[in-house]
């Protein structure tokens, strides 16, 4: 149970970070007005996916992105529960190496933290505290397209952990594919992302395979999406299988 001034308390951070986010797009949209791209997407989910699944936040989140620049971009994530408690942020700078007509390829790096909560004894009172976890991550992300509405690619993602509690060395190796924009009737449209990818943490190693897919309106910036992650076969412990959630996107651009 969570004490009623603890819950007040992490609702106002909710509120707090959720106007500072309102700020920074503001800010933004001044930034786009002078010829800088700018873009991002607030999302509200009843359970918190992670790319690593076994670093799934497993109940409800608001995720939080924002991209600025044009060949070279920030691009941060920030995440958060819905009870106010940080989940993860990430910080990522990428660059466009390649931009051919139908043929990209996108490098990145990033700093990044993840928090989870432990327990601790202090005058042999147990403590809730909350753990920050530190990453660094680098990622090759390669993309052909086939039509306007098709488009396959690759995608690899190295990151390194510097704390006990956190795997040292992880490999996610994934190809995907992008079906978007799929009309419907009366304006509705949807988009379908799958994707079969294969995780390597330290010693162990899994195959999964996941798809997401969202439901939009033509002149609306909302979109309702689900993303389901499915185990083929695996050595990696800790993971929900099958692992599924609902969301509700706002995405914007300048």
């Amino acid at each position: 149970m969570i004490p009623g001034f603890l819950k007040l308390t992490l609702l106002l951070k909710t509120s707090l970070f959720t106007l500072l986010f309102i700020s920074i797009t503001t800010l933004a949209n001044a930034q786009g007005e002078n010829g800088v791209d700018v873009s991002g997407s607030a999302s509200f989910t009843n359970k918190g996916i992670s790319t690593i699944p076994s670093l799934t936040l497993g109940k409800p989140a608001a995720i939080f992105n924002l991209s600025v620049g044009k060949r070279l971009s920030f691009d941060p994530e920030i995440r958060f529960s819905m009870e106010g408690k940080p989940w993860s942020f990430l910080f990522w700078f990428r660059y466009q190496l390649v931009q051919h007509e139908k043929f990209h390829l996108k490098i990145g790096a990033n700093s990044a933290i993840s928090f989870a909560d432990v327990f601790a004894v202090s005058n042999e009172v147990p403590r809730e505290l909350i753990e920050a976890r530190r990453f660094l991550a680098g990622e090759i992300n390669s993309s052909y397209i086939i039509s306007n509405n098709i488009t396959i690619g690759t995608y690899y993602l190295y990151s390194r952990g510097f704390d006990p509690t956190v795997p040292d060395n992880t490999h996610f190796i994934s190809l995907n594919s992008t079906f978007s924009s799929i009309p419907l009737s009366n304006n509705f449209f949807f988009n379908v992302r799958p994707q079969a990818y294969y995780l390597i943490i330290d010693e162990n190693t899994g195959f999964y395979a996941a798809v997401n897919i969202a439901l939009g309106y033509q002149s609306l910036p909302f979109t309702i999406s689900s993303t389901i992650n499915k185990e083929i076969s695996s050595e990696i412990a800790g993971n929900v299988d099958p692992l599924w959630n609902l969301s509700i996107n706002y995405a914007f651009a300048f």
